[in-house]
């Protein structure tokens, strides 16, 4: 699976925004949510009550990271689910709200 993410901070205050590494389907929830910038519901994980919107699958671990490294250090907190496939990768939402099921 994949290891630590290892990037070199650019924000000001020197700090990179987390990311979670969930290993097992029993870590998170799936879900749909609304968010202020979108028309639509996006997919979405619920994990530790926050929120995160769906933003890319990839197929090779070493893209994944390098990507999130890039989101963490425009200061975006991320998760990375195992698909069938590869990875998929979550943007937390913090003003999120979720959609009920019909």
């Amino acid at each position: 699976m994949l290891s630590q993410v290892h990037s070199q901070p650019i924000k000001s205050d020197g700090t990179i925004a987390p990311t979670k590494i969930l290993e097992f389907r029993s870590q998170y929830q799936s879900c749909r949510v609304r968010v202020p910038d979108l028309e639509l519901p996006v997919a979405a994980i619920l994990v530790d009550r926050e929120y995160y919107s769906f933003f890319k699958a990839v197929q090779e671990a070493s893209k994944v990271l390098a990507i999130v490294a890039k989101l963490g250090n425009r200061g975006d907190s991320t998760a990375i689910t195992k698909t069938a496939s590869g990875y998929a990768i979550w943007v937390m939402e913090p003003e999120a709200s979720p959609v009920k099921p019909s």
